[in-house]
C-alpha cells in the first residue's frame, strides 16, 4: 500500500467520522422534534368551564407523536408572520370558552372549546358511570356528593357533577354501614366502612359532558378516576 493511499484512506475515515458526527448533532438540536415530536398547545393556568379563551392562555411544547390527545388544538402561523397563534379549524381564538375544566398544563383539544354563545344546557338527567367505565373510585362517596371525574391518567378533567347515586352490585344505595359504639369525631371518619363495595354510580349532567365521558370510556379501556370532592 503505497502512502498515497493511505492518506486517502486516512481522510476517508476522517470524513465519515465528521459525518457521523454532525448527523448526531442535527437529531438531537433538530431530527428528534422533526421526527419524533409534534407541536401542541397546554394551558398555561387551570381554566374552569364557561371561561373565555384567548392564545395567551395557552403555550406551546413538543410531546412525543404518541401522547397527543385526541382532536389536538395545534399551533397555527399567525397573520404577518408573527409568532405561532393557537387556531381552531384554522381559525383564530375568537368567541370561544372552555366547554370544561381544562387543568394547568393540560394538553388542550377542540373537544374541550364551544362557541360562547351556544344555546344553554337543557336541565341535567342522571346518566350512569358504567363499573368497567372505571378504574378508581373514592370509597367515601355518598349519594348527594359532588365527584370529580378525571380520565385515569388525570391528563384530562371532564367536570363535576352530583352524584345522584351510588350503588352496590345488587342495585341497593351504598350508605355508611351502622357506627360502632365510638363516637366519631371527624365527620368523614364516619364514611370509614360502607354498607357494600361501590359497583357504579349515577351522576347529573347535561348530555354532552356525559357524552364526553361514554367516549372517552368507550376508546380508552383505562377508564375514569371518580374523586369525591371534600367540602363542596
Amino acid at each position: 500500500m503505497t502512502d498515497k493511499m493511505q492518506i486517502m484512506k486516512t481522510l476517508a475515515g476522517a470524513l465519515i467520522l465528521l459525518v457521523a458526527v454532525a448527523l448526531l448533532v442535527f437529531w438531537e438540536a433538530q431530527g428528534r422534534a422533526m421526527f419524533l415530536m409534534e407541536d401542541v398547545l397546554v394551558a398555561r393556568e387551570a381554566i374552569p368551564a364557561g371561561a373565555a379563551v384567548t392564545a395567551a392562555d395557552f403555550r406551546t411544547v413538543s410531546v412525543p407523536a404518541g401522547a397527543v390527545v385526541e382532536n389536538a388544538v395545534k399551533p397555527g402561523a399567525a397573520a404577518g408572520g408573527a409568532s405561532p397563534a393557537p387556531t381552531v379549524n384554522g381559525e383564530p381564538f375568537s368567541g370561544l370558552v372552555a366547554g370544561e375544566n381544562i387543568r394547568r398544563g393540560a394538553q388542550l383539544s377542540a373537544d374541550a372549546l364551544k362557541e360562547a354563545d351556544a344555546a344553554p344546557p337543557p336541565d341535567p338527567s342522571c346518566y350512569v358511570i358504567r363499573n368497567e367505565w372505571i378504574a378508581l373510585c373514592t370509597s367515601s362517596l355518598r349519594r348527594g356528593d359532588t365527584v370529580e371525574v378525571l380520565s385515569a391518567d388525570g391528563a384530562r378533567d371532564f367536570g363535576t357533577f352530583t352524584a345522584a347515586y351510588v350503588k352496590d352490585s345488587e342495585g341497593r344505595e351504598v350508605t355508611d354501614a351502622a357506627p360502632t359504639m365510638r363516637s366519631f369525631t371527624d365527620p368523614d371518619e364516619g364514611r370509614a366502612n360502607a354498607s357494600s363495595p361501590i359497583h357504579h354510580i349515577e351522576i347529573r349532567s347535561e348530555w354532552k359532558p356525559y357524552k364526553a365521558i361514554m367516549d372517552y370510556c368507550n376508546h380508552h379501556v383505562e377508564g375514569v378516576l371518580l374523586v369525591r370532592k371534600e367540602g363542596v
